[in-house]
């Protein structure tokens, strides 16, 4: 099984939990490898009591899909 479905399935178990985070990617060009990079962002919805508003908050941002499964596995697990 690829990490990107493992993430997908953490990410399901997650929202049945009541947390949901949002896993965005973006690319961006690297010089250095002479190639483009999916970086992958987790964003969670939470209430910021500064402005009094629901804001998103970026919980994590790598380039590596197994640190996304890693970080699931973590909040699941009771760390997060």
């Amino acid at each position: 099984m690829k990490l990107k479905n493992i993430a997908y399935k953490l990410q399901k178990a997650l929202c049945l939990k009541g947390r949901y985070i949002k896993i965005n990617q973006t690319q961006i060009y690297s010089e250095e490898k002479q190639r483009m990079l999916t970086k992958y962002i987790l964003k969670e919805k939470m209430f910021d009591e500064d402005s009094g508003k629901y804001k998103d908050f970026t919980l994590l941002e790598t380039f590596r899909m197994i640190d996304v499964v890693n970080y699931f596995i973590e909040i699941l697990n009771g760390g997060g």
